[in-house]
């Protein structure tokens, strides 16, 4: 009997491939792990159509975000989505290409503005607050022909790495479920490691473009403070804010930089960073030969051979240092010299409790994140939240993050919420990080002939998340090199270095320059593609999706559509 339902049913296939011509589709174009350039080729080839390759992504989520393992990485579904790719699919018909992102679907963080749908930053009370404008990061993603598919679940208020949000609830881990999946940009991680859009946009203050990435298996970029204008997203702590892409390749992520970095006349930035600061094209330092004759320094107290009773370093879980040899192995083949070193600008912060000239930063940074946060809530024109002080009558005083909010309405009530150029503490505070970045940072490389630093990007596996996971940060500390990188302010990017024996994904980390995302793009692409180390998770939809997912690979668009539209009504 169970042979001739399988029969029966590989017959109906073969009728339905000669009614449904997109169902060919599932012979020419494999979506799992697909990039931007496999997209593209299709595209031209005419075997796929934006819509199509949408309507795959809303299946996936539909099949394993909502259903199956519940992954709850997408927040909030654009319901436009399929319409503005079917618009990409015209222009493309007319032989109008609007870039190179042109009908590619994308996942931002639900931080940032995307016109018409509502920005959360993972907070209930936020839901109601509609973008009437795209943020800039947002805009060039769309001017690059992006399809934004939805805004990704994150950390409430973009606090924690445990990916919870009070707004649409837990992130899941694909890899390990009991695990966290990483944060604040949980979802935006998720949602790429997990096949469920092309790449995704993320944020990061302390950690959560990297953390998510590396917990994912995936390449993320934390580009140099200012490089990607900020503007309309919501900031946490705006001298170390930055967003960059999170792709489950380099080229993808190079291929997103082309487009994000741009001039923006409203980037808070422009007045401290230096003019010129990208090269023609990043796509241009995909070389798989990049590494040789290249120095990388090894920062001790980021591979656990510092010195710990003086705070400078962290133990190391044998697994990730396991790895971390065998990555040597491979940077030293592909010609790089390795050099054990300590940075000096590493001790002075650590050890000596930083430059004498930093000014306390507390009262500036709740200055200017009141000040940042009441310009976007005028800007939703929201009947009900009209100013940040009104979210004192409507969040509980029970909530669990009632105080933050309570402080920064008191900053906002009592007429003291500024912008940057009003805050002389802000010049200052960048001025003496500017010195030593300089003095203890660039002229050591330069005096060392050091390329870059390299390291794991994270010396322990993902956590538990809840009690357990703080017992694994109080060991091993929470992120190496957040100093040089979020304060500092200078690019990181995070490649796959392989799994643990439970399948737990961990990271490499090349840190460069300043303003030296190129180089260290084209370090990772190298390694990369000597290691090919990025496998997706595995995925188990429900068994009462099963007949569902047979109809759906048969290219029932209709059927697709009218479940799509009831899952976007519930």
């Amino acid at each position: 009997m169970r042979l001739l339902k399988q029969s029966s049913l590989l017959a109906a296939q073969v009728v339905m491939l000669g009614i449904f011509p997109t169902a060919a589709l599932a012979l020419t174009f494999k979506l799992e792990e697909a990039t931007i350039s496999d997209a593209k080729a299709a595209f031209e080839s005419g075997t796929l159509t934006s819509q199509e390759l949408t309507q795959m992504y809303l299946d996936r989520i539909t099949t394993y975000d909502q259903a199956g393992p519940k992954l709850n990485s997408i927040g909030f579904l654009n319901p436009n989505v399929l319409h503005e790719a079917a618009q990409l699919d015209v222009l493309r018909t007319q032989g109008t290409i609007l870039g190179p992102l042109h009908g590619i679907p994308v996942v931002v963080k639900d931080s940032y503005n995307v016109k018409g749908l509502p920005t959360t930053n993972g907070v209930e009370a936020f839901k109601s607050l509609i973008a009437t404008e795209d943020a800039f990061a947002v805009k060039k993603l769309k001017e690059a022909g992006a399809v934004i598919l939805g805004k990704a679940n994150m950390s409430t208020w973009a606090f924690s790495y445990d990916g919870v949000s009070e707004a649409y609830g837990s992130v899941i881990n694909p890899y390990a479920p009991n695990r966290t999946p990483g944060g604040s940009s949980s979802g935006s991680g998720v949602s790429v490691a997990a096949n469920l859009t092309m790449f995704s946009m993320g944020g990061e203050t302390g950690g959560s473009i990297r953390v998510p990435s590396t917990h994912n298996a995936l390449v993320g970029l934390k580009p140099t403070a200012g490089l990607i204008s900020v503007d309309g997203i919501w900031p946490l702590t705006p001298e170390r804010d930055v967003i960059g892409p999170m792709a489950r390749t380099v080229a993808d992520v190079a291929i997103a930089m082309d487009t994000l970095v741009d001039y923006d006349p409203n980037n808070i930035w422009n007045p401290y960073i230096p003019n010129n600061t990208r090269p023609n094209s990043y796509i241009n330092f995909l070389d798989d030969t990049s590494l040789q004759g290249k120095t990388l320094g090894l920062p001790r107290p980021y591979i656990g051979k510092g010195d710990p009773e003086k705070g400078e370093s962290y133990p190391i879980d044998p697994q990730v240092a396991a790895a971390f040899e065998q990555a040597k192995t491979v940077l030293e083949a592909q010609g790089a010299t390795l050099i054990e070193v300590d940075i000096p600008a590493h001790k002075t912060w650590f050890i000596d409790f930083g430059p004498q000239d930093y000014p306390s930063s507390n009262k500036r940074v709740d200055q200017s994140r009141a000040y940042y946060y009441e310009q976007l809530i005028k800007e939703y024109n929201n009947d009900e939240i009209k100013s940040f002080v009104d979210l004192l009558n409507i969040i509980p005083e029970d909530n669990l993050n009632y105080s933050y909010v309570e402080g920064i309405a008191g900053v906002i009530a009592g007429g003291e919420a500024k912008p940057w150029e009003e805050l002389p503490e802000v010049a200052q505070a960048l001025q003496a990080l500017a010195r030593l970045r300089t003095e203890q940072y660039e002229d050591f490389m330069a005096a060392n002939s050091i390329d870059a630093f390299v390291f794991p990007t994270l010396n322990y596996l993902a956590p538990p998340q809840g009690d357990a996971g703080d017992e694994i940060y109080q060991v091993y500390g929470e992120l190496p090199a957040r100093f040089e990188a979020n304060i500092l302010g200078l690019p990181a990017i995070t490649v796959p270095m392989g799994f643990s024996t439970e399948g737990i994904p961990m990271s490499l980390e090349f840190l460069g320059n300043y303003f030296g995302e190129a180089e260290i793009i084209s370090y990772a692409y190298d390694y990369e593609r000597a290691t090919q180390l990025r496998r997706p998770p595995i995925l188990v939809p429900e068994p009462s999706t099963l007949p569902a997912l047979v109809l759906l690979s048969l290219g029932f668009l209709t059927f697709r559509l009218k479940r799509q539209q009831s899952f976007l009504r519930r």
